[in-house]
């Protein structure tokens, strides 16, 4: 096969219909048309004479030779952006990038504030968007498209295409107000189960991770839940003006104690993980110098942080 005869595009469409299992999505994260996308398939097929991907009921299944293409095409694609970013190298000091994160609102308020402190200090003129993803799936379709520059949350590795780096160990604290009836540095899980409870609910793998200790435990069904809230925002206030039980990450619990005394920490009956946070980037802006520097210093910043709350022996 020669190279001076291949539209290098359909390595593009390959690997977004390789990633996705779908033609449908694959045609979305490309902004082209689904029939311009089978055409592309028709043409790869012809050019390696394998069907490489079968529609069954699960999606656009792979074949064994795109299977094998995947890494080499992936390689390529990392190549080029290399070639490109060359040309446009990051300077911190004179940048005026705006980086993309897609992070959930416990991130927003553990991560942000450290994070755009200390960016400021290197690279002033750098902006900032947090994007929400309700689901791994989501932030790895936003990766594959170039909507976002990394992922900070506790989705798993994303595998093939994409790399990581594990931030920290994260659990799950109890936060009280400073003068509630209950006066235990660890509850029982009587007490626990006696409680009102402020159950935080956002559309992440954090609330999955206290969901699964509370089913594993009994108590899932058996809490009383006075007020499930699927935004932090104002939390600490509803703690703070209730006899409420907000059970929460233990960095993200730090974060609200430090504007609420009138708060205090408690340990739960139960340990929920620990479950891991992750940041996560796509191959292909591995070598991306400002990509780099944005892997680092959130890197930094993580290092900086408390550390995650353990249980008392």
């Amino acid at each position: 096969m020669n190279i001076n005869t291949v539209d290098l595009n359909l390595f593009l469409v390959f690997r977004a219909v390789y990633v996705t299992r779908s033609v449908t999505q694959a045609s979305d994260l490309l902004h082209m048309t689904q029939s311009a996308v089978s055409n592309a398939l028709r043409r790869l097929r012809e050019r390696f004479d394998d069907q490489l991907f079968v529609r069954t009921s699960s999606g656009m299944e792979p074949t064994p030779m795109a299977d094998g293409l995947i890494g080499l095409v992936e390689d390529g694609l990392a190549k080029f952006t290399q070639a490109i970013d060359q040309a446009q190298r990051f300077e911190p000091i004179h940048s005026d990038r705006r980086f993309r994160i897609a992070v959930n609102d416990i991130g927003q308020l553990v991560l942000m504030p450290s994070l755009l402190s200390a960016a400021r200090e290197q690279a002033p003129l750098i902006r900032f968007e947090t994007i929400g993803a309700s689901s791994g799936d989501e932030a790895k379709g936003l990766l594959l498209e170039g909507k976002i520059d990394v992922v900070v949350g506790n989705w798993p590795p994303m595998g093939q295409g994409f790399r990581q780096l594990k931030l920290c160990d994260e659990t799950f604290v109890g936060l009280l107000r400073r003068d509630h009836e209950i006066q235990s540095d660890k509850l029982s899980i009587e007490e626990y189960l006696n409680a009102e409870h402020l159950a935080y609910r956002p559309s992440s793998a954090n609330d999955a991770a206290l969901q699964e200790t509370l089913f594993s435990c009994g108590a899932l069904a058996q809490r009383k839940v006075v007020l499930a809230a699927a935004h932090s925002l104002g939390l600490e206030h509803v703690v703070s003006t209730s006899g409420l039980l907000l059970s929460v990450p233990s960095r993200l619990a730090q974060v609200m104690m430090q504007s609420r005394p009138d708060l205090r920490l408690v340990h739960l009956p139960f340990q929920v993980g620990p479950f891991q946070v992750w940041l996560q980037w796509h191959e292909r802006f591995n070598s991306d110098s400002g990509n780099c520097w944005l892997r680092q210093l959130i890197k930094s910043v993580f290092q900086s942080l408390p550390p995650m709350i353990s249980q008392p022996d």
